[in-house]
């Protein structure tokens, strides 16, 4: 079991795989001193590719897991970078879609939350985040 955060980013859209995700964070100590840096990403395609399908290797239903070594608290980036636009043109009709952020520090759930995603831009998402919780 990991001792420091783990840190899940999912999502139960269908066109999850249209989007490539990359985590980021800092790792602090009680005094605000940054004590490590980690990173992970989720690359499905290059920008621009606009893929007609999901590609057969990439799971519909991908997780993508961050996990840092024991520290006080993190300062969170989270990166939803769209590869392949919607197929329609009309942006008032291609909805956000949502993603689920779950941390935890040492195997024990500290925070979950949903956040909207918007198709055509994506997302960048800052949490600063403690081992009781988001700060």
């Amino acid at each position: 079991m990991n001792k420091g955060f783990t840190v899940e980013v999912s999502s139960r859209y269908e066109g999850w795989w249209r989007y490539n995700v990359a985590l980021m964070c800092g790792c602090f100590d009680a005094e605000e001193r940054r004590t490590g840096f980690e990173s992970v990403a989720s690359h499905i395609a290059d920008v621009g590719a606009n893929l007609p399908d999901r590609p057969a290797d990439t799971d519909s239903g991908r997780t993508v897991v961050l996990e840092t070594e024991p520290c006080d608290h993190l300062l969170l980036y989270i990166y939803v970078v769209p590869h392949t636009l919607p197929a329609g043109n009309d942006i008032d009709e291609t909805e956000p879609f949502e993603i689920d952020v779950t941390i935890a520090y040492a195997g024990r759930k500290v925070t979950k939350s949903r956040h909207r995603i918007n198709q055509w831009s994506g997302a960048s998402i800052e949490l600063k985040v403690g081992q009781e919780g988001t700060r």
